[in-house]
């Protein structure tokens, strides 16, 4: 019974701290509001114990409520389908002009769920794409795009899949004489690789047996999402990887519960898995640690998982050792890797700069901008002080020396750096995910056409996207449907499916989980903090569809094994 609850009680704590030091990183970007004086610390330690108490008892009623329904009787997700396979689909609780409509698209999902859903997704998204001709662009559009126009050469800082994805669509344009099409056919080829990685996996859903309210469920929650149709045009490498990401995690769960497999079926796999490690540089870590705890955690499947690793491995070593030297890709920097200590070391030059002795200052600024770490330092987001990396293997070697000799003296900083950082991942305050306006594309476009793109969204499509646009944000930002955009819903939903995996020892389920908490890793030594919704589109994407399958492992696991 103890063993069984230690899941709980650790996940009540992280719960606990977070609510009680969340507000504090909010409001001050520090944790002074908990630990400054006595009478602070006292009220933190009152209000983290009633927190963990609230979180405890509700976390436990939660797992006992899942054993009761995924192992009990009365399931929520039942082994077979509730009404034979031809019985009409009843719409209740709908007007009588709706019935009809309604009950003829219950069949249809029914008897087709891929198309059914497809079309459903492109049809209720289609003003959202007329409006975000050509498409929606951001940041790092300028590194990508002087690749993609010859300016600079090819370079692995961007994923060099995605670079190349966008100079396809860039020479398109140039050869029909518009670029501004070919951007908004690039965005229109992601937007149906999402929809139908989505659409591929209410098949499986189907396939397996599940209802219909858990279909039109996942349907709904595609559609009606602000932030899932919000970067179906946006030119990242996070949108189409999250089509990947989602697709392997889908056929995935196959993998397991079965060794049957048709030929379309191994194709798409093959495809998933090099489309996750392609179009972004930390998918490999996705793929290739899942494979490996595959042939841990399954015996009776080792060599298969074993097989899967050497494919993946072989293949991602074959594109960054044999086909970059070959199209002459630069290297990325190593600095990619490295914004927690970076943001630690800027935090200790701004708060703390006369515990610093010159020596050490002399190896910081062979690694990073010294006299600028302070200014340019910002608490949730690492790029700016990572932009003045400018060292080299050996001044890292010295500069970590350093590094861990400033850790020993004030530990309180390098913590608070990185609980500043990642916070809003965790706590569920004010703070909703950021977005990527039309009028910042905007502004980004003209800085893009210093390249000769010539992009420009036409002013009638301008206005009503601007309208479109403010209507969502607004929408979106009231109570209960504000939920959506937290970022930690998403973290902790993930973060209690993992804690529920390990309580029940389940091997399966925690190989299930294990892209999740891969990816959880990824957003904990990222630069960003949550509000920046990239890094968790994968996440609330893949995350309804996941829980639903992973469920059914749960309930399969002794034929697994």
């Amino acid at each position: 019974m103890v063993f069984s609850n230690l899941w709980v009680h650790l996940t009540a704590l992280l719960f606990a701290f977070f609510m009680v030091f969340g507000p504090a990183f909010y409001e001050e970007n520090s944790w002074d509001l908990v630990v400054n004086d006595f009478s602070s610390q006292l009220a933190a330690l009152i209000q983290g114990l009633c927190w963990y108490g609230l979180f405890f008892w509700g976390i436990r009623w939660l797992f006992q409520k899942l054993d009761l329904h995924i192992f009990g009787k009365t399931c929520l997700f039942p082994k077979n389908d509730p009404a034979p396979k031809n019985a009409p689909q009843k719409a209740i609780w709908l007007p009588k002009w709706l019935k009809k409509p309604a009950q003829a698209y219950l069949e249809q999902l029914k008897r087709r769920p891929r198309l059914t859903a497809f079309c459903t997704l492109i049809l209720f998204h289609l003003p959202y794409i007329a409006v975000s001709y050509p498409a929606i662009f951001m940041g790092d559009g300028w590194a990508q795009f002087s690749q993609v126009t010859g300016r600079d050469g090819l370079s692995s800082h961007h994923p060099v899949t995605h670079t190349l994805f966008l100079s396809l669509f860039y020479h398109i344009g140039k050869a029909l004489g518009n670029v501004n099409l070919g951007m908004f056919l690039c965005g229109l080829t992601q937007t149906l690789l999402v929809c139908g990685a989505i659409a591929y996996a209410i098949g499986v859903l189907a396939e397996n047996k599940h209802r219909l309210w858990l279909l039109l469920g996942v349907i709904a929650y595609a559609c009606i999402h602000p932030r899932i149709s919000a970067y179906f045009f946006l030119m990242s490498k996070d949108v189409v990887y999250s089509a990947f990401l989602l697709l392997f995690y889908v056929l995935l769960y196959g993998r397991i519960r079965t060794k049957q497999h048709t030929k379309c079926e191994t194709v798409l796999f093959f495809s998933a898995i090099a489309g996750t490690m392609l179009f972004r540089n930390d998918g490999k870590f996705v793929v290739l640690l899942t494979f490996l705890a595959g042939a841990l955690l399954l015996k009776s499947q080792r060599k298969q998982w074993l097989s899967y690793f050497g494919i993946a491995l072989a293949f991602i070593l074959a594109v960054e050792k044999v086909a970059f030297p070959l199209l002459q890709v630069e290297p990325g920097s190593i600095r990619e890797m490295l914004s927690v200590p970076f943001q630690q070391t800027a935090r200790f030059v701004r708060d703390a700069e006369e515990d610093i002795r010159p020596e050490e200052r002399e190896v910081i600024d062979r690694v990073l901008d010294y006299d600028a770490l302070a200014e340019c330092y910002n608490p949730n987001l690492s790029d700016p002080v990572k932009a003045t990396y400018h060292g080299n293997g050996e001044d890292l070697v010295d500069y970590f020396r350093v590094w861990g000799k400033m850790l020993i003296r004030r530990p309180s900083i390098y913590l608070q750096a990185t609980m500043n950082n990642y916070y809003q991942y965790f706590y569920p305050g004010p703070k909703l995910f950021s977005n990527y306006s039309y009028s910042w594309s905007q502004t980004i476009m003209e800085e893009l056409n210093g390249l000769g793109l010539e992009l420009q969204q036409p002013a009638a499509l301008s206005d009503a996207a601007a309208d479109l646009e403010d209507f969502r944000e607004k929408l979106f930002s009231q109570p209960i449907l504000s939920l959506l955009m937290k970022p930690a819903l998403y973290t902790w939903t993930a973060l209690l499916a993992i804690a529920y995996v390990l309580r029940r020892k389940s091997r399966v389920g925690l190989l299930y989980c294990l892209p999740m908490l891969v990816q959880l890793l990824i957003f904990i030594t990222g630069p960003t903090n949550g509000a920046y919704c990239r890094y968790e589109y994968p996440m609330f994407l893949y995350l309804p569809v996941v829980l639903t399958l992973g469920v059914q492992l749960l309930r399969n696991e002794k034929t697994i094994r």
